[in-house]
């Protein structure tokens, strides 16, 4: 092979082949993401490298980055890191992914926050700390508490607000739901807690599977987690204070009822139409 088949062109279209007959559905994105992570480059700067070519060592990271993809590993856990809300996050098999949609959540807690000087934050199931540590960024007078009933999962979150520049405004605190949260009141609870029915979680694609299972599944009907908001986050919310969840779109309107004590609920759907956020005030 000459110098100008091993360019990153050639490769770039290697690897999307290679990819595509492992049934790999984005299989050119994530050929040119992972390159972009070995070279440690943006990917709006690759198509000016089209005709450079990479070094041995990187041509073994590489070909190792995409002989995982096709086992189903995720992009974002092959590289190590994730993009939410501008930010980077670690990511690891302890935490979910964070989605793009869940930004909407943020941006949610951010009006809010602004609009009424909310000053006190919990977030609680953090994850990755994506939530928390994203609102932390944002909001110049908030202070955040960050819970997960998962230690690992918070190690993760603590580095997470430590390289985004946030982890003085961040308590971490481990606790299963309510349970470690003790003489605290919010002006804005927000969670992304796990809502998966355990028949859905049957039909969840092969990637879905590398990500940890007590992050998606919430029983039979998904409702678990919610019920245990709905009995216990008015208890934790200042008079007037908002509660904003991520919803399991299939079971939104049961999800809702749940919440017919509050002042008032009312659900936010996203970009592609469902129903995503439910924001309820406390009276």
């Amino acid at each position: 092979m000459d110098q100008s088949e091993k360019n990153i062109f050639n490769l770039l279209k290697q690897a999307t082949e290679f990819l595509t007959s492992h049934n790999i559905t984005e299989a050119q994105l994530d050929a040119e993401v992972l390159l972009c992570g070995v070279l440690k480059i943006k990917r709006s700067n690759l198509a000016a490298l089209r005709q450079e070519t990479i070094t041995q060592e990187q041509n073994q990271q590489y070909q190792d980055y995409l002989n995982k993809r096709i086992t189903g590993e995720p992009v974002d856990y092959i590289l190590g890191n994730s993009e939410f809300m501008g930010l980077t996050f670690k990511v690891n098999k302890n935490v979910l992914i964070p989605r793009p949609e869940t930004e909407l959540i943020v941006e949610q807690a951010n009006k809010f926050i602004k609009e009424n000087n909310f000053k006190q934050v919990l977030d609680l199931c953090t994850g990755s700390g994506a939530i928390a540590v994203s609102v932390a960024h944002y909001n110049d007078d908030v202070s955040v508490v960050a819970s997960d009933i998962s230690q690992k999962a918070l190690e993760i979150a603590k580095e997470n607000a430590v390289t985004n520049n946030v982890s003085k405004k961040i308590e971490f605190i481990e606790s299963n739901m309510f349970s470690n949260i003790i003489n605290k009141k919010f002006d804005i609870i927000i969670s992304n807690p796990p809502y998966v029915t355990k028949k859905e979680y049957e039909g969840l694609e092969r990637e879905l599977f590398f990500e940890p299972k007590n992050a998606f599944l919430a029983g039979e009907d998904g409702l678990e987690f919610y019920k245990i908001i709905a009995d216990n986050s008015a208890g934790y919310l200042n008079h007037k204070g908002v509660l904003l969840l991520e919803l399991n779109a299939n079971i939104s309107l049961q999800i809702a009822d749940l919440f017919s004590d509050f002042l008032f609920v009312k659900i936010i759907k996203d970009y592609s139409g469902l129903d995503r956020i439910l924001i309820a005030q406390n009276g």
